[in-house]
C-alpha cells in the first residue's frame, strides 16, 4: 500500500513541503520567521500625520516580509519640452522610444546627433539625449536611483520640462550607450528592486 502525502520532509531533512495544513498546537511556537522592527505608537495629533505613520508600519511589514511589496511600473519617453536647442535638435531625430519595463530602447541615427556640452562641465561634450523616466510613485522623491536618493529638487527639474508627477530626468550618452547598453537599479523601502536596461539602436 502507498500514498503520497501533502506534507513530508525530503530526504536529508534539508526541505520540508506543506501542501496541506499546518497545524500549531496549544503551546507550540514557530522560530526562524521574519520579523518586522518595533513600531512606537502613534502620537498623531493630526489626520495626515496619523496617514505617516501608517503608511510607515505597513512599509515595515513589507520589508519584514509579511506584505507583498509593491512594484515600480516603468515607462520612458523623450523629455516633453527640452530647453536647450542642440537637445531639442537630437530629439528631432528619435525615430522611437520604447519601454516594456525592464528596458527603454531608444531608435535613433546616433551618427546624425550634434554632440553639445552638458550644463555640468565635469560631464563632458557627448551626444545627449534626455529621457523622461516615468517609476509610478508619486512623489518621487525618495526613490533611490543607482543609490542616490532622488530628491523635490530632482522632480521639479522633471516638472520643469513637462514630465509627469512620478518621473525624474536621465541624460544619456547616446554614442556610448550604443556601444554599451547602460543599466540602473531603482529602490524604495516597501518596493521591490527594479533593473532597467537603456539601449541606443540605429534605425534598421
Amino acid at each position: 500500500m502507498s500514498y503520497n502525502a501533502k506534507n513530508y520532509t525530503e530526504q536529508g531533512g534539508e526541505k520540508t513541503h506543506i501542501g496541506g495544513k499546518l497545524i500549531i498546537e496549544e503551546g507550540g511556537s514557530v522560530e526562524g520567521l521574519p520579523s518586522a522592527k518595533n513600531v512606537p505608537e502613534s502620537k498623531a495629533d493630526t489626520v495626515g500625520k496619523l496617514k505617516d505613520d501608517l503608511n510607515s508600519l505597513i512599509t515595515g511589514l513589507k520589508e519584514a516580509g509579511y506584505v507583498e511589496k509593491d512594484s515600480f511600473a516603468i515607462g520612458s519617453n523623450l523629455i516633453p519640452s527640452p530647453t536647450e536647442e542642440a537637445l531639442a535638435a537630437n530629439h528631432a531625430k528619435v525615430v522611437s522610444v520604447e519601454c516594456d519595463g525592464s528596458a527603454i530602447v531608444v531608435t535613433v541615427p546616433v551618427d546624425e546627433l550634434e554632440a553639445f556640452p552638458s550644463s555640468v562641465p565635469e560631464q563632458g561634450t557627448h551626444k545627449w539625449i534626455g529621457l523622461e523616466v516615468k517609476t509610478g510613485v508619486d512623489p518621487v522623491a525618495g526613490v533611490v536611483f543607482d543609490g542616490y536618493a532622488l530628491t523635490a529638487e530632482d522632480a521639479a527639474e522633471a516638472a520643469s520640462v513637462g514630465c509627469a508627477d512620478g518621473s525624474f530626468v536621465l541624460y544619456i550618452k547616446a554614442e556610448s550607450v550604443k556601444e554599451e547598453p547602460r543599466t540602473f537599479v531603482l529602490t524604495k523601502a516597501g518596493y521591490a528592486a527594479k533593473e532597467v536596461t537603456i539601449v541606443v539602436a540605429d534605425p534598421e
